[in-house]
């Protein structure tokens, strides 16, 4: 396992996304990236968590770098998450509000 998102996880993110970055909200005319929210070094990728839905969200790239660039106010938001935590249980803000994210691409508030 190595901690990558599977084709099928991908989809499951892009379509909770619906077609927005998950962080400023803005349309994501092409591509976009899909950040893993617990990093998948440091033994996170022996987890099945790692590669789930609940730990990747869609992303501009200057939004991808601000997470990268600003790590103490990513971890604030939830988007990135403390290593052997579980991303499921950890809520993360999203455009309106507060969202758990569930394993399968689902988020609730």
């Amino acid at each position: 396992m190595n901690g990558a998102f599977t084709d099928k996880t991908k989809t499951q993110i892009r379509e909770r996304s619906k077609g927005r970055c998950e962080i400023c909200g803005f349309p994501i005319s092409s591509g976009g990236q899909i950040h893993h929210r617990r990093p998948r070094g440091k033994g996170g990728t022996t987890s099945a968590e790692t590669a789930s839905a609940a730990n990747g969200i869609r992303l501009h790239p200057a939004c991808h770098e601000r997470i990268e660039m600003n790590r103490a106010w990513a971890r604030e938001r939830g988007y990135l998450v403390p290593f052997g935590t579980n991303p499921e249980t950890v809520p993360v803000r999203l455009p309106g509000g507060w969202f758990l994210l569930g394993a399968s691409g689902e988020s609730s508030q």
